[in-house]
């Protein structure tokens, strides 16, 4: 089965969640921010402390998720959704607010 590996890392009982200006650390590890280079989570690890913990998803998982995330968010009220398309269009151009 094919799978995505990546990499979170740990401080003490929490996780790294956020960015390096503006760190923020979370309890639950779903919601740990994924480095997809060991090199950038490792460097990370360093400045905080923290331990680099290798993580696996399949494919097959993705596309679940994808598809309950797809169904919630069709649920939504349209403004909501024109809300979080227009923050998405701004990260994919990199436009700073």
């Amino acid at each position: 089965m094919a799978s995505i590996i990546y990499y979170i890392v740990q401080l003490g009982n929490s996780y790294y969640h956020g960015s390096d200006e503006d760190s923020m650390l979370t309890t639950d590890e779903e919601q740990a921010f994924a480095f997809t280079n060991s090199d950038t989570a490792e460097q990370l690890a360093t400045k905080v402390n923290g331990t680099v913990l290798t993580r696996e998803v399949s494919f097959e998982e993705l596309e679940e998720l994808s598809a309950d995330h797809w169904t919630e968010y069709n649920a939504l009220p349209k403004d909501e959704r024109d809300i979080i398309e227009s923050f998405c269009s701004k990260l994919k151009l990199g436009i700073d607010e």
